[in-house]
């Protein structure tokens, strides 16, 4: 953790400003993985902000709001990403921690069953990032993206990098009843690969908001 922040402590995170200020700061703590910085992403409005009802959603945020629901009905997810939930991070405290591990009895099925059951749910994970990642895509190239596209995508991201801290937990379990130990990061890689695409992805997506805001000629 103290090699993600460079020895930014909390206190000094907090003075940096309001809660938008520290939503890029929230976003980076929660897609970073092993194989991969963090992503800089949008600072518009926070991203556990609920997406308006009054306007027609778009194929983005209709997508990225299944895959929302889905990883949170598995218990792979919370998808909270709040400064209370950044300091819990912070001191190594994780909401609902093995969730999803207890869910699919990683403790009680066979090794080989739980992992099994871990590599269906992740590929079922990494396939359908992989299709947002590529709605997300198409949506810069035609330039017409709204706010709300961009913290529906963001949101996903976070789905998905909790999805994997998840799946992580219950190879962990099975591995502490298994002769042949599993590899994380060789169990995860697809997951691990869709994560990097989107999160360059997120990157795109945000500066082409921010390039279509301008006005033409500044």
């Amino acid at each position: 953790m103290q090699r993600i922040y460079n020895d930014l402590t909390l206190q000094e995170l907090f003075r940096l400003g309001s809660v938008p200020k520290l939503r890029s700061i929230v976003l980076c703590l929660a897609l970073a993985t092993p194989l991969a910085g963090c992503a800089t992403v949008s600072v518009y409005e926070p991203v556990s902000a609920e997406l308006s009802l009054t306007a027609e959603q778009s194929q983005l945020q209709k997508a990225s709001e299944a895959f929302n629901q889905d990883t949170r009905s598995k218990k792979l997810a919370t998808g909270e990403a709040t400064l209370s939930t950044l300091a819990d991070m912070l001191a190594g405290k994780r909401a609902e921690e093995n969730a999803y591990s207890r869910a699919i009895g990683a403790d009680r099925l066979s090794p080989a069953a739980a992992v099994a059951r871990v590599r269906e749910d992740m590929a079922r994970a990494a396939q359908d990032l992989s299709r947002l990642d590529g709605l997300a895509r198409a949506l810069i190239g035609t330039g017409d993206m709204a706010r709300d596209d961009v913290s529906a995508f963001e949101g996903a991201l976070i789905h998905a990098r909790q999805a994997r801290d998840s799946f992580s937990d219950a190879i962990v379990t099975a591995n502490k009843r298994s002769d042949a130990e599993y590899q994380v990061s060789l169990e995860l890689k697809p997951l691990d690969d869709a994560l990097l695409r989107a999160r360059e992805t997120a990157d795109d997506l945000a500066a082409a908001r921010v390039e279509a805001d301008e006005p033409v000629g500044s």
